[in-house]
């Protein structure tokens, strides 16, 4: 009942090239004919086993050899070219007549970039992320092709924010049915890589609309989980002054996986050379800073950690939080490594001194400069800064929507940034 369902969703729900998409999913037949216990390592009562047999008989996929399909191998780029080029050329013409070449997916990967399946060629023997793979897979076939069937919020996928071309494209395929994530909250872990089994999953979704699945994601995700997931991206900051006396601690948090990382710029103050402090004990200097805000209280800088691969965390969209919203502080007050507090946003847009805050009630303490705030899903939503001495709860965060304005250029040493902000005061 759920397939006619879908199909019917999809006829009512692709005005104009409806009857040209149809026609297009009518293209996809069986090729093949799988024969039970063919792969040893494909059992019928796996998730994944009606998947292996579907993308066989479509043609899609074939074994490793020696009776194995290899469903945990991770999907190199030259096998999902491959995958991408046959359904983007049996959806439109009915056949996947490609001639052979060496290596084999030569003609697949020339295919694929001059129909728009890709912009460049790649490393086609090395793994492909899920994030690479789910940009891939949208642009294989027409936007028609793609009909919502789930309400899935912007921002609503815990660890994919709105941004660049594969998010977007994450964010349509979960709407479509095609994605769901790998655990009971959704989660989609972009930058993973994908397995031979799951991009069967999605094969098979992408050609067969009856296939497509329902996708419900959760407005929130516990403590707990947020802690787990997040305390890896935080670290705490020690300072120097050109004594290598220590003058103050705070957090600061990783933003992209080679090491760009936020803190408060009063976190810096003073500083000639600072210490990172990672969860799991590893201490590296402060390579230096990219980029500052006076006004908003923020630096970006970089570790020197060498060719380091972090945790990070995701930015949310400050302008979407709302008064009342649960907030998570994670950071290092009075350089307690690892501390978690709660509370909610008390109000969104407090002015103080021509700045605007995000005032929240999530207990922080001198250390906490530089701490993100976190929403219900454990994305960013703003760095804490300050709070009021006298008072109970009072505390402010930078709206993460200013960081999104600071751009990595090249890298400015502590004491030079010291220099430079020395003589703009006088």
């Amino acid at each position: 009942m759920l397939s006619i369902l879908l199909a019917l969703a999809l006829l009512v729900s692709v005005p104009g090239g409806a009857s040209a998409v149809l026609a297009g999913f009518g293209n996809f037949r069986y090729s093949g004919e799988y024969v039970a216990g063919q792969f040893i390592d494909v059992g019928g009562s796996e998730w994944f086993a009606r998947y292996v047999e579907d993308a066989y008989n479509f043609g899609f996929f074939r074994g490793k050899g020696a009776g194995y399909f290899d469903h945990g191998g991770p999907l190199t780029l030259g096998e999902a070219v491959t995958l991408a080029a046959r359904i983007n050329s049996i959806f439109h013409t009915g056949r996947a007549d490609f001639s052979e070449s060496v290596p084999y997916y030569a003609v697949y990967a020339n295919y694929a970039l001059s129909h728009g399946i890709v912009s460049a060629h790649g490393n086609y023997g090395a793994p492909v992320t899920r994030a690479a793979f789910a940009e891939l897979v949208y642009n294989t076939l027409p936007p028609e092709a793609f009909p919502a069937i789930n309400q899935i919020a912007d921002y609503g996928i815990t660890d994919v924010v709105l941004g660049d071309s594969p998010s977007m494209a994450i964010y349509e395929l979960y709407r479509a049915g095609i994605l769901s994530g790998s655990d009971r909250f959704g989660t989609f872990f972009p930058d993973s890589n994908i397995t031979r089994a799951e991009a069967c999953a999605v094969a098979i979704r992408l050609a067969d609309p009856a296939a497509r699945i329902g996708v419900r994601l959760p407005a929130q995700i516990p403590g707990e989980v947020i802690y787990q997931r997040s305390t890896d991206a935080v670290f705490m900051l020690e300072t120097f002054d050109k004594n290598g006396k220590s003058i103050r601690t705070g957090s600061g948090f990783f933003i992209s996986g080679d090491g760009l990382a936020v803190t408060n710029l009063h976190v810096f103050q003073n500083a000639v050379t600072a210490m990172a402090t990672l969860s799991g004990g590893e201490v590296y200097p402060v390579l230096g800073v990219h980029d500052i805000s006076e006004e908003n209280n923020l630096a970006l800088f970089s570790l020197d950690a060498g060719a380091g691969s972090f945790r990070y965390l995701r930015l949310a969209d400050s302008d979407l939080a709302e008064a009342g919203n649960t907030v998570y502080a994670l950071g290092s007050p009075r350089a307690l490594m690892n501390t978690i507090t709660d509370g909610i946003i008390s109000n969104t847009n407090r002015a103080l001194d021509g700045s605007y805050f995000i005032q929240f009630t999530a207990p922080i303490s001198f250390g906490s400069g530089g701490s993100p705030v976190l929403n219900a899903l454990g994305q960013v939503v703003g760095v804490a800064s300050s709070s009021f001495s006298y008072g109970q709860n009072l505390n402010l965060a930078v709206p993460v929507n200013y960081i999104k304005e600071l751009s990595p250029g090249e890298v400015v040493t502590l004491e030079e940034l010291l220099r430079i902000l020395s003589e703009a005061e006088s």
